[in-house]
């Protein structure tokens, strides 16, 4: 299903789509696609901030954390997944804050990952991108990995598109992105340094099943365009007719 044009309706729906997509995401995460011992949890708060969606790694309360940079226990060769764009920040400058977030779960599972679908309201006032792009730069500095899901059109305060404010505040050059395919799905890897896989994308396009990275050497692809077409399903006759009419 190709990407709609969300400004041809009211912010609403899209958050209507928001609710239902998180679910389909999560349920297609937990049903399979995430090795034994992680799983996905929607709108966990971690301290102070809210994600949409989690992956977590389960462990025995006794066990000693695996570290984020060590590669499981494989032989198989593994390969980076491409993208259209890449960027890497080999000495990411994190901004001091006013104060640490300490990432952790009520179990003790460890926080390996975060999925955030881009409301309307993410980028409606400078507080709100601005908060949106503190929490995805604190979870890098964690060591916790990014997928930014941004389907709607660059705006005043995010002209050159969201990926760049978070390179910005990594301390990054900015990032040349085609004008024609301003919408951004981009999945992040933190381990010390920051590599970004950027998918430009325009209204009409189908979605990539973009990588969302457990560690450094182990990846899944995130079903966005089945679950995004799922959701869609879900909206109100109406609205499905609003945003498919020519």
């Amino acid at each position: 299903m190709p990407i709609h044009d969300w400004n041809r309706t009211y912010a609403g729906a899209f958050h209507d789509l928001h609710v239902s997509w998180l679910v389909h995401l999560k349920r297609a995460l937990n049903k399979g696609l995430l090795p034994s011992g992680y799983y996905a949890m929607g709108e966990q708060v971690i301290g102070g901030a809210v994600p949409d969606v989690l992956t977590l790694e389960r462990r025995a309360p006794s066990e000693t954390p695996r570290s984020p940079l060590l590669p499981p226990n494989s032989s198989e060769p593994f390969h980076l997944p491409t993208a259209t764009i890449t960027a890497v920040a080999e000495a990411p400058r994190y901004p001091p804050r006013p104060r640490v977030i300490a990432v952790r779960h009520a179990s003790g599972d460890r926080l390996v990952a975060l999925i955030e679908i881009v409301s309307e309201g993410n980028k409606h006032d400078a507080a709100s991108i601005g908060s949106l792009v503190e929490k995805t730069v604190v979870a890098l500095s964690k060591g916790i990995n990014v997928v930014l899901i941004d389907l709607h059109l660059p705006g005043p305060l995010d002209p050159h598109g969201l990926h760049n404010l978070v390179w910005a505040e990594l301390g990054q050059e900015h990032v040349d992105l085609p004008e024609d395919r301003p919408l951004q799905v981009v999945s992040y890897l933190s381990r010390g340094k920051v590599s970004s896989f950027i998918e430009p994308l325009r209204v009409g396009d189908r979605l990539p099943s973009a990588p969302l990275f457990l560690h450094p050497t182990l990846v899944v692809r995130l079903p966005l365009e089945e679950t995004y077409e799922t959701a869609f399903g879900d909206l109100p006759e109406h609205l499905q007719r609003d945003l498919t009419a020519p």
